[in-house]
C-alpha cells in the first residue's frame, strides 16, 4: 500500500469521524489543521532552504483541510440543536432508561439563561402549592393515575406489592437499567429476585424497545416474570414481544382494577400515598428536586427547579 494512499485513507477516516461525532470534534480538528497551517509547516519547512519551497504547497492545503473540518463542525452543531429543541418539546414525561440529562449546546445554554431569570430558580408559589391548592381525590380512578407524576407513580406501584404482602424494593434515581421495582418471593432465598417490573407514566404508550429491554433484565436478574406497568398503554409491536416472552403489560384499566381489588382499607393507604403533598408536579429524574414549568420558544416543559447547578428537563404531558 502506497503512502500516498495510507494518507488519504487517515483523512477520509477522520473526516468520517468528523461527520459521525459531536460538533467540537470537527471544531478542534479544524483548529489544529489550522495551527498546522499558519505555525508549524511554516515553522519546520520554512527553517530548511531545500524545503522552503513545500511551504507554498503544503499552507494552503491544510488550510483547505481546516476549512472542510470546520464547515462539517457547523453542520453537525445545526443538526444538533435542531434535535435537542425537538426532544425538549415530545421527551415522554418520565425517568430516563439508561440515559442522563441532556447534554446542551452552547446555543441552548444562552437560550436557558434567557428563559431562566436568577429569581426563576426558584419553584413559584403556583407551582409549590399546586398540590394543596387542588382538592384531593377521595377515590381512585383512570384521572387520578393519569395525574401522578412519574417518581410517585413507582412508589405508589411498590407500594401495591408490599400491601399485598410482596416484598419490593425500588431502584435509585437515575438511568435505572430498565427495572424500577424488584419483587422477591421466594421463601427458601429470600436475596433472589422472583420477578422485576418496569414503571413509565409516559404520555404516549410504550413501544417495543423498552419492553425488549425489560426482557433482557431479566435474564440478566435470572427471573421468568417481568411486568410492565404504563397507563397509556403500549404498541401493538410491544403487545405482541410481550405476549411472547412471558412479560405482562398493565395499562391504566388493568392498574386500576388491581387498585380497586384491594381491602379498603389498602386501597385508601396506597390513594393517601398517591395524592399527599404536591403530586402532580414531577420529580427530576437527575437529583430528586421538585421541577417547575417553563417557557421558551419551543413551547412549555418541565425544569429542574436547582438550575443552573442541575439542568435535566422533561416534556410536559398535553395540557400539563
Amino acid at each position: 500500500m502506497s503512502r500516498r494512499y495510507r494518507k488519504s485513507r487517515r483523512e477520509s477516516g477522520l473526516m468520517e469521524i468528523a461527520a459521525t461525532s459531536d460538533w467540537k470534534v470537527g471544531a478542534g480538528l479544524a483548529a489544529a489543521c489550522a495551527f498546522a497551517a499558519a505555525v508549524v509547516i511554516p515553522g519546520t519547512l520554512g527553517r530548511s532552504p531545500f524545503l522552503a519551497g513545500l511551504v507554498s504547497l503544503f499552507s494552503p492545503l491544510a488550510w483547505l483541510v481546516a476549512f472542510v473540518f470546520a464547515v462539517i463542525a457547523f453542520i453537525r452543531f445545526t443538526k444538533q440543536g435542531s434535535v435537542r429543541r425537538k426532544s425538549v418539546a415530545n421527551a415522554p414525561v418520565g425517568k430516563p432508561s439508561g440515559a442522563s440529562a441532556p447534554v446542551l449546546s452552547p446555543g441552548d445554554k444562552a437560550l436557558l439563561r434567557r428563559t431562566f431569570e436568577p429569581a426563576s430558580n426558584r419553584p413559584s408559589a403556583e407551582a409549590s402549592n399546586s398540590g394543596e391548592a387542588q382538592s384531593r381525590p377521595t377515590a381512585w380512578s383512570l384521572d387520578v393515575i393519569n395525574r401522578i407524576e412519574w417518581k410517585r407513580f413507582e412508589d405508589v406501584c411498590c407500594a401495591f406489592y408490599r400491601e399485598k404482602g410482596i416484598r419490593a424494593e425500588t431502584t435509585a434515581l437515575g438511568p435505572d437499567g430498565g427495572v424500577d421495582i424488584r419483587l422477591f418471593q421466594d421463601e427458601a432465598d429470600p436475596a433472589r429476585v422472583t420477578a422485576v417490573v418496569q414503571c413509565k407514566a409516559w404520555n404516549q404508550a410504550v413501544g417495543v424497545k423498552l419492553v425488549r429491554e425489560l426482557r433482557g433484565v431479566m435474564a440478566h436478574e435470572k427471573t421468568e416474570k417481568a411486568f410492565f406497568m404504563a397507563p397509556n398503554g403500549y404498541t401493538e409491536d410491544a403487545r405482541a414481544f410481550a405476549q411472547a416472552n412471558r412479560i405482562t403489560l398493565l395499562d391504566g384499566k388493568l392498574i386500576l382494577a388491581m387498585f380497586e381489588r384491594l381491602p379498603e382499607a389498602s386501597r385508601q393507604r396506597l390513594l393517601e400515598l398517591a395524592t399527599q403533598g404536591d403530586w402532580t408536579t414531577p420529580t427530576c429524574p437527575s437529583c430528586g428536586a421538585r421541577m417547575v414549568k417553563r417557557e421558551s420558544k419551543r413551547g412549555r416543559f418541565w425544569g429542574c427547579s436547582t438550575y443552573p447547578r442541575c439542568r435535566a428537563m422533561l416534556g410536559m404531558r398535553a395540557g400539563g
